[in-house]
């Protein structure tokens, strides 16, 4: 009985034990579950006022993008009587982000109205004066303006300025990091997108977007449970709000903190914005592929580029591929649209028509329809893969605002740049230099050369000779395969493309066998070798074996005369000409004559400007002006010239090297076939490595660059490589700008003619058998009279019809209105027979 009761009370002590442990531990639980809540809830509290800050800071510009700075070609300016289709103005207000009228009627857009024979442009509210409401009238047949017109005051005009085309931009992406990126972007509103593209967008990217607060719960657990499957972050359940924060606040890892992140953010922003101003701000910075070397930033970038249409106008089909290439543009559209990469276009477009059936946006007809439509890939300027932009410009562009904005800044504060690019000869210098290392790609394969397709390079720089501009550049021939620019970076040796500057240093003040030298003067062409040994040969050791004059030294690129010219000069005359014209300065020897010393195709067309800027070097520059985003001028450019020599000289040399290109024995003779009346230029082969043609007329200097980036030998003449590329390139300027290609080079003070004998160099008498009219500095002219052939001195001609006055420089960096010079008289010269 005892032994029972003392089992018992054990029994019920332990009993009271365990109790007392479960309460421990009950209590121990609530107090764990209670912290733990109150943890949560802090932890919660935190990153959500951090959310919070996150995003004042995001919507007032300070974090991650606020305005995209966009970069702008230079303005096109238009005038009575142009030659113009009424096509190609069409095309302009199209990649200018124009919109035909009657598809839309928001007045802050821009916008065209087609007319039987005329068309009105309206520009955006941001144009300003520069810009005005205009009609344009057309022939009957379309290709000429008749007619301009100012709508606002019924006034007619001579001519109009019509807004640039947006060439590239550069938006901040990843607020996080910091980084920037440089693309294709063109904002749009909510109201401009079609009801099919929000739809298609919705289903295949988050088709709750509607209904959750920025979070879908349901997609988060299972994204995690994937996580926890795999062991890493594998998958996404991100909604379209949870994927604006990320791609512009958050950057782009894939971690467990960064999907939390992501959650708070994506609360508060649907706190802050609407679903359609966050639906908008999505679509403007979703990335959707690259093209011409830019990347593609939002719908409406996409929708010109991809289909050359505003968005407003896509169909469904088009906005189902749209929509549906956003987790992977890279993979769905390549910039050559091959067979493999279009059916994986359809596939997944088909895919997203699906889904809209599926989500009750279509009818199973309505998606049947538009999956029998084909994928028509209507590329932005042509021809498909085409390079629609200019983006070795643009690396120069941002490496010029560099200097003056921290690239952060530039990103983020909604600068408008107005550049001097004139895309029309862009895209015509590209096609121009495309084709021709094309051409020798194929002739460099029949001369069985161990050379692989596409290995020779190229780079072409036009300029505006009386202001600067930069016209157009081509630093390469691929820009994805390489962002080196060979017309501002590449130094090589121009070769006989240096000689101008020789001979003008000669004319200048080098002196001939006592006497000044002049374009008449003679020297014999035979192989000779100079001081310390220098043997300088011609190209192919070939010589006349004769005597030369100056003048056709030069227009045949003859190298022992040219050394001669320049030891007779004296090498450091020559060297600082050089450097006087904007060049490095070169070492004072023999070797500088024949182009030794490196230089970039840019620099080279800079010296050049020399010549019809007359005697004066304009130093080139890419930006015409800089707007902030309230419209206020940040920056504006103005030409620069310096004098380098004098007007007469820089005629001289000029004239000379028009004999390069209407002589048959100059080595541009080929580019006579333009039919130019004023046209000059000279080749430059150096080492057998480097090609180059740097010409000009009165307005515009262009330079032609090929080679290796290796230096290998290029077994082609300069005639044969580089020429090439700059007819072509100059015969599309003569039809795209013909006010760059006309007029003439006037003479300046300083400049007289006399009658010669071609045999002797010396003044003609009457009883000389050949007699030619040469050029002369006056107080340098011949003065001896032929001995050769005894007899009365010709009769001196009359004084050169000389301008009163140079035309002034244009009033800004606009492209010019046409310059017409008043003629020169027409130089008399006869070749010598014996070249015939």
């Amino acid at each position: 009985m005892g032994r029972r009761r003392a089992n018992r009370r054990a029994s019920s002590s332990a009993l009271a034990i365990e109790r007392r442990a479960e309460r421990r531990w009950a209590f121990r639980g609530l107090l764990a579950l209670t912290i733990g809540l109150a943890v949560s809830l802090a932890a919660a509290t935190y990153l959500y006022f951090e959310a919070e800050a996150t995003l004042d800071a995001w919507l007032s510009g300070r974090l991650g993008v606020s305005e995209s700075t966009i970069f702008y070609a230079a303005p096109r300016r238009i005038r009575v009587g142009q030659r113009l289709s009424r096509e190609r103005l069409l095309e302009h207000l199209s990649r200018a982000g124009y919109t035909e009228w009657s598809k839309t009627d928001d007045p802050q857009r821009r916008r065209y109205r087609i007319a039987r024979q005329s068309v009105e442009v309206w520009p955006g509210p941001q144009a300003g004066d520069r810009f005005p409401r205009v009609r344009i009238t057309f022939s009957r047949d379309g290709r000429t303006i008749e007619r301009l017109t100012d709508l606002e005051t019924g006034r007619d005009l001579e001519s109009a300025l019509l807004e640039p085309e947006p060439i590239g931009s550069i938006a901040r992406t990843a607020g996080a990091s910091g980084d920037s990126s440089r693309g294709m972007r063109l904002d749009v509103e909510y109201k401009q997108l079609p009801r099919h593209l929000v739809q298609a967008i919705v289903a295949v990217e988050d088709k709750r977007f509607f209904e959750h607060t920025g979070v879908d719960y349901l997609g988060i657990l299972r994204a995690l449970w994937h996580d926890l499957r795999a062991g890493e972050a594998v998958q996404g359940g991100s909604t379209i709000t949870q994927q604006l924060v990320k791609n512009i606040l958050t950057g782009s890892e894939r971690t467990l903190r960064r999907k939390v992140r992501e959650a708070f953010l994506a609360l508060a922003l649907e706190r802050r914005l609407s679903k359609e101003e966050i639906f908008t701000r999505y679509v403007n910075v979703i990335y959707l592929g690259r093209r011409g070397g830019l990347s593609v930033y939002g719908v409406g970038a996409a929708a010109r580029e991809y289909f050359n249409k505003d968005v407003s106008q896509l169909t469904l089909p088009e906005s189902a591929f749209l929509a549906g290439i956003i987790h992977r543009p890279g993979y769905y559209i390549t910039s050559t649209p091959r067979p493999e990469v279009v059916e994986r276009g359809l596939r997944r477009r088909n895919l997203v028509l699906d889904l809209m059936v599926e989500q009750g946006y279509l009818t199973p007809r309505e998606a049947e329809r538009a999956r029998r439509a084909p994928l028509e890939l209507r590329f932005r300027a042509g021809r498909p893969g085409a390079e629609v932009s200019a983006p070795y410009f643009l690396d120069y562009v941002q490496e010029q605002l560099a200097e003056w904005f921290p690239t952060s800044d530039l990103a983020q504060l909604g600068y408008r740049v107005y550049t001097t690019i004139d895309m029309d000869l862009q895209r015509a210098a590209t096609a121009a230099l495309t084709e021709g290392l094309e051409r020798l790609d194929r002739e460099l394969q029949r001369r069985r050369e161990r050379i692989p397709p596409g290995t020779v390079q190229g780079a072409l720089v036009a300029l505006h000779a009386r202001t600067g501009e930069i016209l157009a550049m081509i630093g390469g021939r691929n820009y994805t395969e390489s962002q080196f620019n060979r017309a501002t970076d590449a130094r090589r040796q121009p070769g006989s493309a240096i000689k101008p500057f020789v001979y003008a240093a000669a004319l200048e003040s080098g002196e001939h066998e006592g006497r000044p030298v002049t374009l008449a003067d003679l020297y014999m062409d035979e192989p000779r070798t100079f001081e310390g040994g220098y043997a300088p040969k011609n190209f192919g050791d070939t010589y006349l074996l004769r005597p030369v004059s100056v003048r056709e030294a030069l227009a045949r690129s003859l190298n022992v005369i040219t050394v001669q010219i320049a030891q007779e000069t004296g090498y450091g005359t020559v060297a600082r000409m050089i450097e006087r014209c904007g060049l490095p300065r070169p070492p004072a020897q023999a070797a500088t004559a024949l182009g030794a010393s490196e230089v970039t195709p840019l620099e080279l067309a800079a010296a050049y400007t020399v010549f019809p800027g007359g005697g004066q070097r304009t130093s080139p520059f890419a930006i015409a002006r800089i707007l902030t985003a309230e419209g206020h001028v940040l920056r504006e450019t103005t030409p620069q010239r310096a004098e380098a020599m004098s007007a007469a000289v820089a005629y001289l040399v000029t004239n000379a090297l028009q004999s390069v290109i209407t002589e048959p024995y100059g080595t541009g003779y080929a580019a006579s076939t333009l039919g130019l009346s004023a046209l000059a230029g000279k080749t430059g082969t150096s080492q057998r490595s480097d090609a180059w043609f740097a010409g000009f007329t009165p307005h515009v200097v262009v330079v032609v660059w090929v080679g290796f980036d290796d230096n290998r030998p290029l077994p082609l003449a300069a005639s044969r490589a580089a020429l090439p590329i700059w007819i072509a390139f100059m015969r599309q300027v003569a039809a795209l700008r013909p006010d760059l290609t006309t007029g003439s080079f006037a003479p300046p003070e300083g400049i007289v003619e006399h009658v010669v004998d071609p045999q002797t160099g010396l003044r003609a008498t009457d009883q000389c058998p050949e007699k030619r009219v040469e050029l002369f500095l006056q107080g340098r002219e011949v003065t001896d009279v032929c001995t050769l052939h005894p007899g009365q001195p010709v009769e001196e001609l009359p004084p050169l019809e000389v301008p009163s006055e140079n035309p002034p420089l244009p009033p800004s960096v606009e492209p010019p209105p046409e310059e017409l010079s008043p003629k020169a008289r027409p130089l008399r010269v006869r070749p010598p027979s014996a070249d015939r």
